[in-house]
């Protein structure tokens, strides 16, 4: 029978691989699909749009702060995945409540990013190399890395209108890390996981390079013309405020991989005196992320 203990202690045993799954996670909606499992997924948020071939015609349960509760029991999923920063735990006693199994996930680290995987898979009856592998490899590349290239001094915001970033035991701060970062919002007053921060804050933390995700507040060309304006700050001065793929720093799993090398070549921007990685070559990523979608693997959507 799979089992897994999930991240409030609750061991989840099934009684055999589940056929029907609600995903409450975007992560776990694209890993279900990545282990060629998506023919099973009978309910998803509507933040869940990747794969789209896979999620599109799949019922639509609500957000990820606010499902449909009871339509979920509706559906009478074997399982239902959710994640203990993204989900309330209101819904998830609710659901429990009702007599549906849920396991409760939590991702703050890459390294954590592929346990998560490989436990997931193994309570859903899959087999994960494909999806965990690129993981293991790009980290053994970067660690190496890590010994012989500069830190660089790195923010990552998450808000606007008060600006927010990712601090300590965040994913975002340990991709940071990984990618030979130093996370200058790694400790804040109050040790708020993501810290309100001012502009003078900014420019006191100096950091060389200021990323601006996509999500989860859409940061555009606008927001960061009006931040390389503030020469106050080193990264600003420096013209290294940049945009990126909100996604591929939030969703943690089948993208960590790509996450991982592409956060390192965001910050090779502030190593421009330093070659040594051009000596090293980091392996090649599946096609597609591993996105593979089994179409024969389908269920009755209710």
């Amino acid at each position: 029978m799979p089992s897994a203990t999930d991240a409030l202690g609750t061991e989840i045993t099934l009684e055999s691989p589940p056929r029907r799954i609600v995903s409450l996670v975007p992560s776990f909606t694209e890993l279900t699909a990545a282990l060629r499992l998506g023919g099973r997924l009978v309910g998803v948020t509507r933040f869940c749009t990747d794969p789209p071939e896979v999620v599109n015609p799949v019922r639509k349960v609500g957000g990820t702060k606010n499902p449909d509760v009871e339509r979920i029991i509706e559906l009478a999923p074997e399982i239902v995945l959710a994640n203990r920063e993204e989900n309330r735990e209101e819904d998830v006693a609710a659901l429990r409540a009702a007599g549906l199994a849920v396991y409760v996930g939590e991702v703050r680290t890459v390294e954590q990013a592929r346990e998560e995987i490989a436990r997931v898979a193994g309570l859903l009856g899959a087999v994960s190399l494909q999806q965990t592998r690129p993981i293991e490899q790009v980290l053994e590349e970067h660690e190496h890395l890590n010994r012989v290239r500069p830190k660089v001094r790195a923010a990552c915001l998450i808000w606007r209108n008060p600006f927010m970033a990712a601090g300590g035991g965040t994913y975002i701060g340990d991709l940071l890390r990984a990618a030979g970062g130093v996370n200058v919002f790694e400790t804040h007053r109050g040790d708020d996981r993501y810290p309100r921060v001012t502009l003078a804050e900014l420019a006191e933390a100096s950091p060389d390079v200021i990323l601006l995700p996509s999500e989860p507040y859409r940061f555009g060309k606008r927001h960061r013309e009006e931040l390389l304006a503030q020469h106050g700050i080193a990264a600003a001065r420096a013209g290294r405020v940049l945009l990126c793929d909100g996604q591929m720093m939030t969703w943690w799993g089948v993208r960590t991989a790509g996450a991982l090398r592409e956060v390192g070549e965001l910050l090779d921007g502030a190593r421009p005196n330093w070659r040594g990685e051009q000596d090293l070559e980091l392996p090649e990523l599946p096609p597609g992320l591993n996105l593979q979608v089994d179409r024969q693997d389908t269920v009755d959507q209710g």
